[in-house]
């Protein structure tokens, strides 16, 4: 886009003392008018598209970290889940083993419990 410069333009036109210069100067600057609303109306389009290509873009990142943070978090519950599974086990396996143990434990917890909601 060639730059438009009024003052040298009008230089080149003459000093605007005839009416027909004064007409055809006039003439120009509302081209150039115009040329230059154009020229915004095309840049305020293009600004535009380069807008909604990076919101695009970032929307994909976000939906993209979104998934990754619920595939974690998912990746988290099962595991806690598959840890409680295998703590319940082990607790399982120690009562079959030592059943008088885990009576006496239980009974001396629920004491502790029921002293603790006394008061």
């Amino acid at each position: 886009m060639p730059a438009a410069n009024p003052t040298t333009d009008f230089a080149r036109n003459g000093t605007g003392t005839g009416t027909g210069q004064t007409s055809s100067a006039s003439k120009d600057v509302e081209a150039q008018i115009q040329q230059l609303r154009d020229d915004i109306a095309a840049l305020t389009r293009s600004v535009a598209a380069v807008g909604n290509e990076k919101a695009s873009e970032y929307k994909g990142k976000a939906r993209r970290v979104a998934s990754d943070a619920a595939d974690a978090s998912m990746q988290m519950v099962e595991a806690a889940r598959d840890q409680a599974l295998s703590m319940e086990r082990d607790l399982e396996r120690q009562i079959r083993a030592n059943p008088i143990q885990a009576v006496a434990i239980a009974a001396g917890v629920g004491f502790l419990f029921a002293l603790l909601t006394r008061r």
